[in-house]
């Protein structure tokens, strides 16, 4: 039996079977992990009836047999319910990818038996390299900052950014990416609950835009609420879709942590952020970088220090996209440059248009922007400051 995953391989000759297999199999409640290994010796749905099937799986697996049959029975029980769950996934354009499919991303294969038998993917997660960047949900505001400095230029460069669509720093990244390249800048999120499920809530409109540009992406079925256990299981995802992970933010206890251990596991390079030694939030990534990850300190350094075999991949050459993105006055800099001013503390647009030398009709619709993104807060006089979070 087989001991890896063998996505983008041949698929079988009774595929549509072996799809609605894995898709049953993924909907039963139960342990994850030992779900996702029976799925890669799962190939028909005969196999779910079959004795000698569950004790070869249960003897390869080091697992009880009694749980490994109470998870086939329970997927055998799910077949019909697993048609269902295509159909209604066609019905809300979104694609059902599971192990036997070519769309299977090829990153996912380094997760061995632990690689999702299903995933739900709306949009297109495409064929360019990915880095995760990842940190706390109660980043504050040099935080976002950061997360959006970095993700602004290195999907500028033709990265995906890939995050968990969690408040904070993950959605500050998302949506920076978005606004690169002229507002085509490519992000995947990682989803902790079903793909159809409003979670952080009022983020449809977010969600809505990540699909246009790139994907949303989960293992979990449709109408899975989010539960306290599904993130640690959706960081796997995260950490190996990118060559690298980024953490901006992180306490010592996090899930941002938990990706940088996974992505480590995984042979993947860790950069993390520094900041202030008197910062609970930046303890995470201060203990990553005293073993080893990577300091992050300019996206710029970043991208010119990556491997030959990443280059290779993006859209342009990095010569020519790094001095696009340093040169992009009308967008990335602009955007850059108002940030740093508001470091000083508020400031009204006439002030920041004087100390920047640009039209304040210019900085007012920056500042919008950045209000939306929860970057910056309108106060009474017309005064803008940095998001405190």
């Amino acid at each position: 039996m087989a001991e890896t995953p063998v996505p983008n391989g041949d698929p079988p000759k009774d595929a549509d079977d072996v799809r609605r297999t894995l898709v049953a199999l993924n909907l039963v409640h139960g342990d994850r992990g030992l779900i996702c290994a029976l799925a890669q010796r799962l190939r028909t749905a005969g196999e779910l009836r079959s004795d000698r099937f569950a004790e070869e799986a249960a003897d390869s697996l080091e697992a009880p047999l009694d749980r490994v049959r109470t998870i086939l029975v329970a997927a055998r029980g799910r077949l019909d319910d697993a048609r269902a769950e295509m159909t209604r996934a066609s019905e809300d354009d979104v694609d059902i990818v599971t192990l036997v499919d070519r769309e299977y991303p090829p990153a996912l294969a380094d997760l061995g038996l632990q690689a999702p038998p299903v995933l739900y993917v709306r949009g297109r997660l495409g064929p360019a390299p990915g880095i995760s960047i990842v940190g706390s949900r109660k980043a504050d505001a040099y935080g976002l900052e950061v997360a959006a400095w970095f993700a602004r230029r290195l999907a500028a460069a033709g990265l995906v950014v890939i995050s968990g669509f969690a408040r904070g720093i993950d959605q500050a990244a998302h949506r920076s990416a978005l606004a690169a390249r002229a507002g085509t800048g490519r992000t995947a999120a990682v989803l902790g609950c079903g793909i159809d499920v409003d979670y952080p809530r009022n983020s449809r409109r977010t969600a809505t835009e990540i699909a246009r540009h790139g994907c949303l992406i989960t293992e979990f079925p449709l109408g899975w609420q989010p539960r306290a256990h599904h993130f640690p299981i959706r960081n796997r995802l995260i950490a190996a879709l990118g060559f690298a992970s980024l953490v901006v933010r992180a306490a010592r206890r996090s899930g941002s942590l938990i990706t940088a251990r996974l992505a480590l596991d995984l042979g993947r390079d860790v950069y993390a952020v520094p900041g202030s030694v008197l910062s609970r939030e930046s303890a995470g990534a201060h203990l990553l970088l005293r073993d080893g990850a990577i300091p992050a300190l300019d996206p710029d350094a970043m991208l010119e220090t990556l491997p030959t075999s990443i280059l290779a991949q993006l859209e342009s050459p990095l010569e020519e996209t790094t001095e696009r993105t340093r040169a992009d006055a009308a967008g990335v800099s602009e955007v850059d440059d108002l940030l740093v001013a508001l470091r000083a503390g508020a400031r009204t647009p006439e002030e920041l248009a004087s100390q920047l030398q640009r039209p304040v009709p210019g900085v007012l619709a920056t500042l919008a922007r950045l209000e939306v993104d929860g970057l910056v807060r309108r106060y009474e006089g017309a005064n803008y400051a940095l998001m405190a979070r």
